[in-house]
């Protein structure tokens, strides 16, 4: 999905972002007109707002107890929808640029690629998160044998789907031995959480979560210890668009909830940003600029949650692949 996003933030013409919460008080029929005369306040043409209308009905009779559906289109972005299953937002619907993604890519963050593991003494079964199962069956005398095959599957499957994460359940004999047959830049690279035996939907869902937030959480140690130590973090609205425009930035770090008040300009290129008026640049809602640029430049981004204590001065900074004294000297 990530990367359907870079495409979704590419264009720097005005998008329809739509944002259709789930509501047990009102029909989706009734909300669309509203969020669709919203669109049509902000300057979107009758043709696009009845593409957006078709593709978010179609999706609505595929997913009728979704809890929120994600639409965008524009002049340069053929419709697409996102079903989006636990985000919970308000109706929303801008037709603006960059498109608003931040609540999107919140969701997705807490939602990794993962690897979900059962592995026995008799077989082992694998399901990645698009639902794609293997199951392997082996015999229960040389079951270390198996694990190993087990094993070798399991690294193909995080690979294929570039996952970094493995949840995996059984006895512990037998997932210590599948830990040791895992090769060793699956053991480097990837976290491991056991379930015990538990492997539920739930549980796998639970331990999903938990890891995508330490890993959150890691990146904001980072940015407070090493980061601001080694002068290699800028924070702030100036010095995180500066670190952008120069191409230094390697993570940023954005709030959420996002400030509706902030601001800042962009033009086409990807790290083209600014905080002030240009003749050659759009304005956007600040944390969509950065986010934009930071998707279009493979710079990795970490939404977190606004105002917390560890987070950026004004919720917005991020880590630099140089530090700031090299590049200031």
């Amino acid at each position: 999905m990530l990367r359907d996003l870079v495409d979704v933030v590419r264009p720097a013409r005005p998008v329809a972002s739509v944002y259709l919460g789930s509501s047990p008080l009102r029909g989706w029929r009734a909300r669309w007109i509203r969020l669709a005369d919203q669109l049509r306040c902000d300057g979107a043409g009758a043709e696009l707002v009845d593409t957006v209308g078709e593709v978010l009905s179609r999706a609505r009779a595929a997913y009728p107890s979704a809890d929120t559906l994600v639409a965008f289109a524009g002049e340069e972005l053929p419709a697409r929808v996102f079903h989006t299953p636990g985000l919970r937002h308000l109706d929303l619907a801008w037709y603006s640029s960059p498109a608003h993604v931040l609540p999107l890519l919140a969701w997705l963050q807490e939602r990794p690629a993962r690897v979900a593991m059962t592995a026995g003494r008799d077989c082992a079964e694998l399901v990645a998160g698009d639902a794609r199962r293997v199951v392997l069956s082996y015999p229960a005398p040389t079951w270390r044998q198996g694990v190993r095959s087990a094993a070798a599957a399991c690294a193909e499957m995080l690979d294929r789907h570039e996952a970094r994460l493995l949840v995996v359940a059984g006895e512990d004999e037998v997932v210590g031995a599948l830990w040791e047959a895992l090769p060793a830049p699956v053991r480097r690279d990837v976290v491991v959480r056991w379930t015990g035996t538990d492997l539920t939907p739930s549980r796998v869902a639970a331990e999903t979560l938990a890891a995508a937030r330490s890993w959150t959480e890691g990146v904001l140690d980072d940015f407070n210890s090493r980061g601001r130590a080694r002068q290699l973090s800028v924070e702030g609205v100036d010095d995180t668009l500066a670190a952008i425009a120069e191409a230094r930035l390697e993570d940023l770090l954005v709030g959420y909830p996002e400030d509706v008040t902030a601001t800042a300009w962009y033009g086409l290129a990807p790290t083209d940003v600014a905080r002030d008026w240009s003749p050659t640049r759009r304005c956007g809602l600040l944390a969509d600029v950065a986010v934009r640029a930071a998707l279009l430049s493979d710079t990795r981004v970490h939404v977190i949650t606004s105002g917390t204590a560890s987070a950026p001065v004004e919720d917005i900074g991020g880590l630099c692949r140089v530090p700031l004294a090299l590049v200031r000297s």
